[in-house]
Protein backbone atom coordinates (compact mmCIF):
# COMPACT_ATOMS: atom_id res chain seq x y z
CA UNK A 1 0.00 0.00 0.00
CA UNK A 2 1.89 3.27 -1.19
CA UNK A 3 1.08 6.34 0.83
CA UNK A 4 -1.05 9.53 -0.14
CA UNK A 5 1.26 11.55 -2.85
CA UNK A 6 1.47 14.59 -0.93
CA UNK A 7 -0.12 17.96 -1.43
CA UNK A 8 -1.11 21.15 0.05
CA UNK A 9 0.10 24.63 0.08
CA UNK A 10 3.81 25.22 -1.76
CA UNK A 11 3.37 21.49 -3.34
CA UNK A 12 5.19 22.06 -6.44
CA UNK A 13 4.24 18.54 -7.88
CA UNK A 14 7.89 17.08 -7.29
CA UNK A 15 9.51 15.17 -4.50
CA UNK A 16 11.47 18.27 -3.46
CA UNK A 17 10.97 21.13 -0.97
CA UNK A 18 9.28 23.90 -2.22
CA UNK A 19 11.75 26.55 -3.49
CA UNK A 20 11.41 29.21 -0.08
CA UNK A 21 11.70 26.29 2.32
CA UNK A 22 14.49 24.81 0.98
CA UNK A 23 15.84 28.31 1.01
CA UNK A 24 14.83 28.81 4.90
CA UNK A 25 16.39 25.58 5.65
CA UNK A 26 19.47 26.15 4.50
CA UNK A 27 19.32 29.70 6.22
CA UNK A 28 18.48 27.99 9.48
CA UNK A 29 21.58 25.83 9.23
CA UNK A 30 24.07 29.02 8.09
CA UNK A 31 24.31 27.51 4.45
CA UNK A 32 22.57 30.57 2.20
CA UNK A 33 20.96 33.85 2.83
CA UNK A 34 18.20 34.45 5.12
CA UNK A 35 15.54 34.71 2.87
CA UNK A 36 11.75 35.97 3.32
CA UNK A 37 9.20 34.20 1.19
CA UNK A 38 5.62 35.29 -0.36
CA UNK A 39 3.27 33.13 -2.55
CA UNK A 40 0.60 35.51 -4.52
CA UNK A 41 -1.10 33.19 -7.27
CA UNK A 42 -0.02 29.76 -6.72
CA UNK A 43 3.82 30.87 -7.75
CA UNK A 44 6.16 31.24 -4.74
CA UNK A 45 8.65 33.97 -4.86
CA UNK A 46 12.23 34.64 -3.16
CA UNK A 47 13.77 37.84 -2.20
CA UNK A 48 16.96 38.01 -0.17
CA UNK A 49 16.48 39.92 3.14
CA UNK A 50 19.37 39.82 4.24
CA UNK A 51 23.08 38.00 4.20
CA UNK A 52 23.95 35.94 7.33
CA UNK A 53 27.76 36.05 8.06
CA UNK A 54 29.64 33.97 9.71
CA UNK A 55 32.52 35.62 9.63
CA UNK A 56 33.36 38.82 12.40
CA UNK A 57 34.29 41.89 11.35
CA UNK A 58 37.69 43.00 12.53
CA UNK A 59 40.27 45.53 10.81
CA UNK A 60 43.08 43.78 9.00
CA UNK A 61 45.56 45.89 11.23
CA UNK A 62 44.45 43.77 14.59
CA UNK A 63 45.26 40.21 12.79
CA UNK A 64 48.53 41.32 11.52
CA UNK A 65 49.27 42.72 14.95
CA UNK A 66 48.10 39.13 16.87
CA UNK A 67 50.59 37.70 14.18
CA UNK A 68 53.51 39.62 14.67
CA UNK A 69 53.31 40.29 18.60
CA UNK A 70 51.65 36.75 20.02
CA UNK A 71 52.39 34.19 16.82
CA UNK A 72 48.10 33.90 16.86
CA UNK A 73 44.99 34.10 14.70
CA UNK A 74 42.07 34.30 16.56
CA UNK A 75 39.22 32.40 14.42
CA UNK A 76 36.33 32.75 16.93
CA UNK A 77 34.06 33.00 19.84
CA UNK A 78 31.13 30.81 19.67
CA UNK A 79 28.45 29.52 22.24
CA UNK A 80 28.27 25.78 22.22
CA UNK A 81 26.99 23.17 24.14
CA UNK A 82 23.48 24.37 24.04
CA UNK A 83 24.72 28.15 24.84
CA UNK A 84 26.10 27.33 28.13
CA UNK A 85 30.11 27.43 27.20
CA UNK A 86 31.84 29.64 24.84
CA UNK A 87 34.35 28.27 22.56
CA UNK A 88 37.25 30.63 21.36
CA UNK A 89 39.56 29.17 18.80
CA UNK A 90 42.72 30.42 17.35
CA UNK A 91 45.38 29.16 15.21
CA UNK A 92 49.27 29.14 15.91
CA UNK A 93 51.20 31.00 13.39
CA UNK A 94 54.76 31.19 15.38
CA UNK A 95 54.93 28.67 18.43
CA UNK A 96 57.92 30.54 20.23
CA UNK A 97 55.76 34.05 20.41
CA UNK A 98 52.43 31.53 21.18
CA UNK A 99 53.87 30.06 24.54
CA UNK A 100 52.56 32.04 26.97
CA UNK A 101 48.85 30.86 25.84
CA UNK A 102 49.84 27.65 26.77
CA UNK A 103 50.93 28.01 30.12
CA UNK A 104 48.63 26.04 32.67
CA UNK A 105 49.73 28.54 35.26
CA UNK A 106 48.00 31.21 33.80
CA UNK A 107 44.35 31.36 34.24
CA UNK A 108 41.99 32.40 31.12
CA UNK A 109 39.52 35.10 31.45
CA UNK A 110 36.40 36.01 29.35
CA UNK A 111 34.79 39.84 29.85
CA UNK A 112 31.71 40.75 28.98
CA UNK A 113 32.42 44.17 27.05
CA UNK A 114 28.44 45.35 27.82
CA UNK A 115 28.07 44.68 31.83
CA UNK A 116 31.87 43.40 32.64
CA UNK A 117 30.70 40.01 33.65
CA UNK A 118 33.89 37.68 34.01
CA UNK A 119 33.79 33.92 32.93
CA UNK A 120 36.37 31.24 33.65
CA UNK A 121 37.75 28.42 31.75
CA UNK A 122 36.07 25.11 33.94
CA UNK A 123 38.54 22.45 35.39
CA UNK A 124 36.28 19.33 36.07
CA UNK A 125 37.73 16.66 38.33
CA UNK A 126 38.32 14.41 35.70
CA UNK A 127 39.24 16.57 32.42
CA UNK A 128 41.31 19.18 33.82
CA UNK A 129 41.07 22.49 32.41
CA UNK A 130 38.85 23.04 29.34
CA UNK A 131 41.65 24.10 27.29
CA UNK A 132 45.01 22.92 25.28
CA UNK A 133 47.90 23.55 27.59
CA UNK A 134 50.57 21.02 25.49
CA UNK A 135 53.22 22.66 23.91
CA UNK A 136 51.95 24.64 20.77
CA UNK A 137 52.92 23.63 17.21
CA UNK A 138 52.89 26.12 14.27
CA UNK A 139 49.98 25.93 11.68
CA UNK A 140 47.56 23.81 14.44
CA UNK A 141 44.43 24.82 15.79
CA UNK A 142 43.67 25.19 19.10
CA UNK A 143 40.77 25.90 21.52
CA UNK A 144 39.51 26.77 25.55
CA UNK A 145 35.57 26.72 26.85
CA UNK A 146 34.66 29.51 28.90
CA UNK A 147 31.44 28.98 31.22
CA UNK A 148 28.92 30.92 29.99
CA UNK A 149 26.20 30.54 33.45
CA UNK A 150 22.70 30.81 32.23
CA UNK A 151 23.73 31.79 28.75
CA UNK A 152 24.83 35.35 30.06
CA UNK A 153 26.60 36.00 26.67
CA UNK A 154 24.63 36.25 23.73
CA UNK A 155 25.33 36.25 19.90
CA UNK A 156 26.60 39.41 18.75
CA UNK A 157 27.73 40.68 21.71
CA UNK A 158 31.07 41.46 22.61
CA UNK A 159 33.98 39.83 24.79
CA UNK A 160 37.52 40.12 25.28
CA UNK A 161 39.77 37.18 26.48
CA UNK A 162 42.81 37.61 28.57
CA UNK A 163 45.43 35.21 28.84
CA UNK A 164 48.49 36.51 30.84
CA UNK A 165 49.52 39.56 28.87
CA UNK A 166 47.36 38.68 25.93
CA UNK A 167 44.52 40.24 25.36
CA UNK A 168 41.89 39.74 22.44
CA UNK A 169 39.25 42.81 22.53
CA UNK A 170 36.05 43.44 21.02
CA UNK A 171 35.56 39.67 19.59
CA UNK A 172 31.99 39.77 18.64
CA UNK A 173 30.37 36.09 19.81
CA UNK A 174 29.23 33.69 16.95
Amino acid sequence: MRPAPPSGPGYTGSRRWPLAGGFALLASFGFGPVVQASESSNQATVTVASIASSEQVQHPRNKTFMKRQWGVEVIFVRRTAGGYMLEFRYKVTDPDKAKPLFDRQTKPLLTHVESGARMIVPTPAKTGALRNSNPPLAGHTYWMFFANPAKFVQQGEQVNIEIGDFLADNLVVQ
